[in-house]
């Protein structure tokens, strides 16, 4: 009975350790927090300037046709830039210390899986922003980021499903209730990258 379960136990260990070689485990939560506090503060930069937070689709779609459109998601731009660049320079941090490397096999099957969706929302957005539908683009934005999550999140912390899960929903609403789109992003992209980097910093980072 004991042999029988210590194979069991041998088997259980086996399957743990494949489990952590297949899963990029390094992503940092402190740079999800960062983004999160950029997005807040980016949205707060542009609400400063104009009426756009609190607008109806129509009405969005007339100023994001305006004069400020190019300021504005440049602003957005820059945004994505620096929270993706200061995302793979935490991670890259976070594996060295753990003496891996940064760009493991784990690490490109996650870049490979997060990256389809999110290219096709940029796209899809882009397309729908050159046709005028401005107000479409926080639904989309968040509907194919909540995707690009749940896909990779096979790959790296069960946690980052229940992330991608959230942004779905939120995309849904988003694109139910056009006329707080950008407010409904603002939860998505700010909020809940607060709390959801604060919770893998505490639960995985702090030492």
């Amino acid at each position: 009975m004991e042999k029988h379960e210590e194979q069991l136990a041998a088997i259980q260990e086996m399957r743990n350790l494949m489990d952590r070689a297949s899963r990029f485990r390094s992503i940092s939560g402190l740079s999800a927090a960062v983004a999160g506090l950029l997005a807040l503060l980016c949205v707060a930069v542009v609400s400063l300037f104009t009426d756009i937070l609190f607008v109806e689709a129509e009405a969005f779609d007339q100023m994001a046709r305006g004069t400020f459109a190019t300021p504005v998601f440049t602003c957005f731009l820059l945004l994505l830039v620096v929270s993706v660049g200061f995302g793979i320079t935490l991670a890259a941090r976070n594996a060295r210390s753990k003496g891996q490397s940064a760009w493991d096999s784990a690490a490109k099957r996650l870049a490979y899986h997060v990256s389809i969706p999110l290219v096709a929302g940029g796209i899809f957005s882009f397309l729908m922003g050159h046709l005028g539908l401005w107000g479409l683009v926080p639904a989309i934005t968040l509907l194919f980021y909540g995707l690009a999550l749940f896909n990779g999140s096979h790959y790296t912390l069960d946690a980052v499903r229940i992330l991608g899960l959230c942004e779905m929903m939120l995309g849904l609403l988003a694109a139910f209730w056009v006329a707080y789109g950008l407010v409904i992003w603002v939860v998505g992209f700010g909020l809940l990258h607060v709390v959801f980097g604060l919770y893998l910093y505490l639960k995985y980072e702090r030492v």
